[in-house]
């Protein structure tokens, strides 16, 4: 019955299934980032939620082994300092194993992170030496590598391309070295060799043994050394592949550039900037860390020496939270660095998962049935000795986890953490950013000319004093009146002309009394971004004519056309001038859509859904007419919107 179910299924699975075409958004946020969230009510309930959850399901359930492991939880967004939730557990068992270290797991309490370590290293040299020297072969700045390179005489299986690895290869899993040298994975530091030569590994000379590793760690002769011997995995940027030598080569270049030493420009550039006073590159006193066991056993007090720059460190769930708001606040970098900084750079063999420096990147979708509602996590996950730790920052929703554990956890316990955090609270603020987006945008926004005055009995349906419509498609800025101080024939300015427009003064073109222009804005539980109804340029339905334009539709298919205008937020905005006490100008993009007939099945080069395609794909006299700008007083309420490239400032009326 099986196999016929099975078959059955493969049958239908080769026939097209007709659905209705969804709504294909830009890449980025759908809506505007939610902001105040500590005092949100149903934040709040969600934390009490997750914060009995995890009472029972780990804390209080001895199938999960707590008697024998500490954790610290922490979930942290860019628009507040507290976290929006936190957890933290001390085993029982901790006093027996240690009394040198913490006795009460807390925000403070220090754990070894070993691979977040990676982020601070990429995060320090993107802040003193920037990613402007990313495709520079490492071969420039290291004279060692360039060294080697004269040196070798194997062949590319066994000697590395080592000019076509570049600076930014190093920080992106994409060089083809080698993950180590010997500090981790080499077995002759690991297991007594007569059990290796007991387990079918051979007998070798002394020689060709590493002379160090994990103890006695390399110094950075013997490194260099190490590695002119090891091959690459692969060619560089020919598949991601694991590489903690990599970051500390990247550490290498970093020193030689500025002249400092490693700890230094850490400390300096990240660790004082930010107050991390709960983080440190080598190790700290005992009293401020969790230690369930020795220092040697649970690796407390093991140094990776000249290997620190992949996993040396030590950081509290309080700085590490710190560190996530930092980056998604663009604290310590330019905004365009942050922004190239989280976006991947590598496939991997699951569509879902992606690459970046050194950012393990996955999809997560926001609606079961609308394919392209997702965000991106950028992760980073370390594991050294007794200890396991997660760093997670979703740009999209501006939100992030922290999660640190000590001592016998079950297998995959922070991942497991981070990934009920986000099935609670990825919905969560997407729900809310849905929420916020609705209270501060929708409505109706009219041109002055429909308003209801304040003397007046008037209706804003009343056409009484209106003079016609003109004919579809029409545009009145053609009577309009626009004097300049340079030349009669300038294009009319908008409301938001740039400030650096110091050669002429422009006036706003006048309009019609009764210009029939209008906008109505909703947010549906659906469907992303904002929801153009209905909108109205002196009397032309410009949703449908926009579609229009934007489709090569011809006149005879109009009445076909299903038109469907979104907005996105552009991540652009800038202050009104002259306002008091700090109101904004924000941008939105649209996108526009014809909706009518079905989903187009993806295929090897068709795509049902390519909007970045057609941004600014219909321009007016230099204005884009997918472009729309708010006023949003300092009181966070919208008060007008402008279509920039019908210049007609619209109020908002409810």
């Amino acid at each position: 019955m099986r196999s016929f179910h099975l078959l059955l299924w493969g049958l239908v699975a080769h026939v097209p299934l007709s659905a209705a075409r969804a709504n294909c958004p830009l890449y980025g946020p759908l809506f505007p980032l939610p902001t105040k969230l500590l005092q949100n009510p149903t934040l709040k309930a969600v934390a009490a939620a997750v914060d009995d959850a995890f009472v029972k399901n780990i804390d209080s359930d001895n199938s999960t082994g707590s008697n024998y492991f500490s954790y610290a939880v922490e979930v942290f967004t860019g628009s507040e300092d507290q976290p929006l939730w936190s957890h933290y557990w001390t085993a029982p068992s901790l006093k027996y194993f240690n009394s040198t270290g913490v006795s009460k797991v807390d925000t403070n309490t220090v754990f070894r992170i070993g691979s977040i370590t990676k982020i601070f290293t990429v995060l320090t040299f993107l802040a003193t030496v920037g990613d402007g020297i990313w495709n520079d072969p490492i071969t420039r700045h290291l004279p060692e590598i360039e060294s080697i390179v004269w040196r070798a005489s194997g062949g590319p299986i066994w000697t590395p391309d080592w000019e076509s690895i570049t600076v930014g290869s190093l920080a992106s899993q994409m060089s083809g070295l080698i993950r180590d040298y010997a500090l981790l994975g080499e077995l002759s530091y690991q297991i007594n060799l007569t059990d290796l030569y007991s387990m079918g590994f051979p007998p070798l000379p002394k020689s060709d043994y590493p002379p160090c590793g994990t103890w006695p760690t390399c110094d950075r002769a013997q490194l260099f050394t190490g590695l002119s011997k090891l091959p690459p995995s692969f060619p560089p940027f020919e598949t991601p592949a694991y590489s903690d030598i990599g970051f500390v080569l990247l550490s290498y270049v970093a020193e030689r550039i500025t002249g400092k030493p490693f700890k230094t420009l850490v400390t300096d550039t990240v660790l004082r900037p930010l107050n991390l006073t709960h983080t440190f590159v080598e190790a700290p006193d005992d009293s401020l860390g969790i230690i369930p066991g020795t220092s040697r056993a649970t690796m407390w007090g093991v140094s990776l020496a000249e290997e620190s720059a992949t996993g040396n460190m030590y950081a509290s769930a309080g700085d590490l939270s710190s560190l996530g708001r930092a980056i998604l606040r663009s604290t310590l970098l330019k905004p365009a660095v942050t922004r190239r900084w989280l976006k991947p750079v590598a496939f991997t063999s699951d569509p879902r998962a992606l690459v970046g420096m050194p950012w393990g990147i996955r999809r997560v979708d926001l609606q079961t049935n609308q394919t392209y509602q997702f965000v991106h996590t950028f992760d980073k996950v370390g594991s050294l000795g007794a200890y396991s730790s997660l760093l997670a920052v979703i740009p999209e929703l501006d939100i992030g986890f922290t999660v640190l554990a000590a001592g016998i956890p079950p297998a995959g316990l922070t991942t497991a953490i981070a990934e009920a955090l986000a099935d609670t609270y990825i919905p969560t603020l997407y729900y809310l950013a849905r929420a916020q987006a609705n209270a501060t945008f929708a409505g109706h926004y009219s041109h002055a000319s429909l308003l209801i005055p304040s003397n007046s009995t008037t209706t804003n349906n009343s056409t009484s004093t209106r003079k016609p419509p003109p004919p579809p498609y029409a545009n009145d800025a053609a009577a309009a009146t626009t004097t300049t101080s340079s030349s009669p024939t300038s294009r009319p300015s908008s409301t938001t002309s740039p400030s650096n427009a110091t050669s002429t003064t422009t006036t706003l073109p006048s309009t019609p009394t009764t210009l029939n222009s209008s906008l109505t804005i909703t947010v549906d539980p659906i469907s992303p971004g904002l929801n153009v109804t209905s909108w109205l340029s002196n009397g032309t339905d410009m949703a449908l004519l926009a579609v229009a334009l934007s489709n090569n539709v011809s006149a005879a298919y109009l009445p076909l056309l299903r038109p469907s205008v979104r907005l996105y937020p552009t991540g652009l905005e800038e202050p009104i001038p002259d306002s008091d006490g700090g109101g904004r100008r924000v941008a939105f993009k649209a996108v526009f859509e014809d909706l009518s007939g079905d989903a187009v099945a993806g295929g090897d080069f068709v795509t049902d859904c390519a909007s970045w395609v057609g941004v600014t794909g219909v321009v007016y006299a230099s204005r884009p007419l997918d472009m729309f700008v708010f006023e949003i007083a300092p009181d966070g309420v919208v008060r007008a919107v402008v279509n920039e490239a019908l210049r007609v400032r619209l109020v908002k009326v409810d």
